[in-house]
């Protein structure tokens, strides 16, 4: 959605000037094309959900805004029109979730759930967001997709050849089935694809596909169809062809991220630097990481600021309750190292760390619509509160001392600051790498 484009701003101006889309009433006399994208507004709505901001725009109890798997709505225990927006479910003071209201009107399990949606100081708006994923399969399964075969019947496209193969013309059966390189992604992911069924029709046996598999594979399945249609794109508008590698490597990378199984994956694309090097000049390095114990749904955020010298000038651990993910973790590992910072009163700063999601969304200018949006917003929004900042990934190797002061955070309930100096348990590393790191040796 572009609310800010052209299109949007004349629809909005025209049909809905003092309220929003979704809400938005046809109308006396509509024309066709708003007439049209109304008759669509409950498809889209039933394939969208909020990421909670501030929460006045959610409705508690209609609309879809609980994290996790199902519909996204509640299942209600005790209703009360004393709380209709998720805003009501807030302490406006502490900015923290009012967990006895809510357990009281939705049972302990949905409070678990509630309690993984972090809450940004600077309590941006609620944003209503596609599932993407559901959508271009729905796409998919109803040949609703630009490829250049429908392209061409619709005379918008001259040559509906394959860019990818320039075997045969891009249908979305071959897109989806018939590629060779569909094929080698597939395979390669552990979903090869089937031979049996393909004189049924085209919805049929894409059902047989996913009937047959479970739950876990239906998502890798889904996410390597994304990613598939993804490098189409790239491709034809673009034309930047990516090898069979990076596919795969991407398909892993998000289905480990966003559904949280596995072992992080180690990404061949980063800096090859060996170990932690000084900033320079006046720069304050500083490196955060974090651990997250799926179990119990905490994490510890590991953090050390050091100068050119290689001399610490201050380091924290601070432990989180309820924590839904490893991605969830390390992006308030990064935002407490920005509010660490503010504190300390440093101004040139470099944040560092092995977080790939969370320093890619930082350093990308797209608006992040993911699970850690309000996050990645908070920590964008504190950046003009330095003279200079800079986002930079790394591989584990050089982000050991962060991630080796996991063990002294376990030892502790509540934060803690250590001052120009370090806990004890990673003196040693600190010195091996301020002789490497500063000296090069």
């Amino acid at each position: 959605m572009q609310p800010d484009c052209l299109f949007a701003r004349v629809m909005k101006a025209k049909y809905f000037p003092t309220g929003d889309f979704m809400s938005a009433s046809v109308g006396s006399y509509p024309s066709y094309t708003w007439r049209s994208i109304c008759g669509a507004r409950q498809l889209l709505e039933e394939r969208m959900g909020w990421r909670i901001g501030n929460g006045d725009l959610v409705n508690i109890w209609n609309d879809s805004w609980l994290p996790g798997p199902g519909s996204g709505r509640v299942t209600c225990q005790n209703m009360s029109i004393r709380y209709t927006q998720v805003s009501d479910l807030i302490d406006k003071e502490t900015n923290t979730w009012k967990q006895d209201t809510i357990r009281s009107l939705l049972g302990e399990e949905q409070l678990k759930r509630i309690l993984t949606i972090p809450l940004a100081s600077s309590r941006p708006r609620d944003e209503l967001v596609p599932s993407k994923i559901r959508i271009l399969m729905w796409k998919i399964a109803n040949k609703y997709l630009p490829t250049l075969h429908n392209l061409k019947r619709r005379q918008l496209a001259v040559n509906p050849l394959c860019p990818v193969c320039q075997t045969e013309e891009e249908s979305v059966e071959h897109l989806f089935r018939e590629c060779p390189f569909t094929h080698q992604v597939l395979r390669r992911v552990g979903m090869p694809l089937s031979t049996d069924n393909r004189e049924a029709s085209w919805k049929n046996w894409l059902a047989s596909e996913f009937e047959n598999q479970n739950i876990e594979a239906c998502k890798i399945r889904s996410n390597a169809y994304w990613a598939i249609w993804y490098n189409h794109n790239k491709l034809y508008h673009e034309g930047v062809r990516e090898h069979v590698n990076d596919v795969v490597g991407f398909i892993k990378a998000y289905y480990t991220e966003i559904f949280s199984i596995g072992e992080r994956l180690k990404n061949t694309n980063v800096s090859t630097c060996s170990g932690w090097k000084s900033p320079d000049n006046d720069i304050i390095k500083i490196n955060f990481d974090a651990s997250f114990n799926r179990n119990t749904r905490r994490s510890i955020s590991e953090i050390i600021a050091r100068n050119k010298e290689g001399l610490t000038m201050a380091a924290c651990t601070f432990p989180w309750e309820n924590i839904s993910d490893p991605v969830m973790a390390e992006a308030r590992a990064c935002l407490q190292a920005m509010i660490m910072a503010e504190e300390m009163g440093f101004q040139n700063i470099c944040i560092e760390g092995d977080a790939l999601t969370t320093i890619r969304k930082l350093k990308s200018a797209e608006e992040d619509r993911s699970c850690i949006s309000s996050l990645i917003k908070e920590i964008k929004g504190r950046v003009s509160n330095f003279r200079r900042v800079s986002f930079k990934h790394v591989p584990r190797e050089a982000n050991k001392v962060a991630h080796a002061m996991e063990k002294e955070g376990a030892r502790y309930e509540i934060p803690q600051y250590w001052i120009e100096e370090v806990p004890h348990a990673v003196e040693v590393l600190v010195i091996q790498e301020r002789r490497s790191g500063v000296d090069g040796s």
